[in-house]
């Protein structure tokens, strides 16, 4: 039988890297100074959404067999690696390299591990590279006919230009930021438990703009620009107008109008019911949250910047902001098909 293996603190560079963060914070579930190595045989492997398992009997300390639970990336990105159900089989010796999870004495965040044969594969899944492009495949046009700017197909964000605004690692906004009643309702939330994702929500619309390694599809149609986010299944339909209907009744990502200028397509949403704008940090909104979003097309990159404002009169004492980045993608969008009973643990 294997063991597992802990490691000295001062040895965590070796195994913290920047994709263990790479769906949503994982500082409230697991522990970065507690890096841990467990050598044993796979008991099984979930393949699935919004996070794939692995799972690893071996020996504890005191020589008892265990099994370890280690979290690893969505099963849609793996596969955008090469990855399948049968990346992993059951009894195939191997050494994960993980974080130890806060609460669960036998979990982990998954961050790399390596097979008999010396194959090394990380958390973010690089085992094969991806594909390349079809041969005779024709640059995208930067505008279409009538002169608006091209945003139809799939788009991946950039992760090499980053994103600016508030996520994971950001600060927990305090009275500067937040009306009393602002504060009141991030007193009660608790991003170990309340992640709006382990209900399979997107949480908000910019949310389920910044999720990395699942594209958007954008349709674009005469009356209505239709944004299909993988992550989590969000779909939103946005009616080409300049004025909203009156009363829209509440929805988690509220009603959105829209109209081009030049090469952005500018995005006006309001009738949002109240929920959470980012999980990490909790920052909860009301009924009165207005988001605006402008989705530029850069020409010469083929690129797309989208810009994206958050007021909120009842909750925040000014607006939230933020910008992200994408380029085109390879991959279509893929159903996501998250269940809470696989999400919430």
């Amino acid at each position: 039988m294997r063991k597992i293996i802990t490691t000295p603190i001062w040895a965590a560079p070796l195994f913290v890297c920047s994709s263990v963060t790479a769906h949503h914070s994982n500082a409230p579930h697991y522990d970065r100074e507690r890096p841990i190595a467990i050598e044993g045989v796979v008991e099984e492997f979930e393949f699935v959404n919004p996070h794939a398992f692995l799972h690893i009997r071996a020996e504890n300390e005191n020589g008892e067999s265990v099994v370890w639970a280690c979290e690893m990336q969505t099963a849609n990105t793996l596969r955008r690696q090469g990855w399948t159900e049968n990346r992993f089989t059951v009894g195939q010796s191997v050494t994960v390299q993980g974080i130890a999870a806060r609460r669960d004495p036998l979990g982990c965040s998954f961050t790399s591990a390596e097979l008999t044969d010396g194959t090394t594969i990380a958390r973010s899944g690089a085992v094969v590279p991806p594909p390349e492009p079809a041969a005779g495949d024709a640059p995208r046009a930067a505008l279409l006919e009538g002169g608006i700017p091209n945003l139809a197909g799939p788009w991946m964000r950039d992760r090499s230009r980053g994103q600016r605004g508030p996520g994971p690692g950001s600060a927990r906004p305090g009275a500067d930021r937040l009306t009393p009643a602002g504060l009141a309702a991030a007193e009660g939330y608790d991003e170990r438990f309340d992640d709006p994702s382990f209900e399979c929500s997107a949480s908000s619309i910019t949310r389920a703009w910044s999720e990395p390694g699942t594209p958007t599809d954008i349709e674009q149609y005469d009356d209505r620009v239709v944004i299909r986010h993988e992550y989590m299944d969000t779909v939103r339909t946005i009616r080409l107008a300049r004025e909203h209907e009156p009363s829209p009744s509440p929805q988690p990502y509220g009603h959105s109008i829209g109209w081009y200028e030049g090469s952005t397509l500018v995005v006006d949403t309001i009738g949002f019911a109240p929920g959470v704008l980012t999980p990490h940090p909790g920052i909860l909104h009301s009924a009165a949250l207005h988001v605006t979003e402008r989705l530029t097309v850069d020409p010469d990159e083929m690129s797309v910047t989208l810009e994206w404002t958050a007021e909120d009169p009842e909750y925040f004492t000014e607006p939230f902001s933020g910008t992200n980045y994408y380029m085109p993608s390879l991959y279509s969008v893929s159903r996501y098909n998250c269940t809470p009973e696989l999400s919430n643990r």
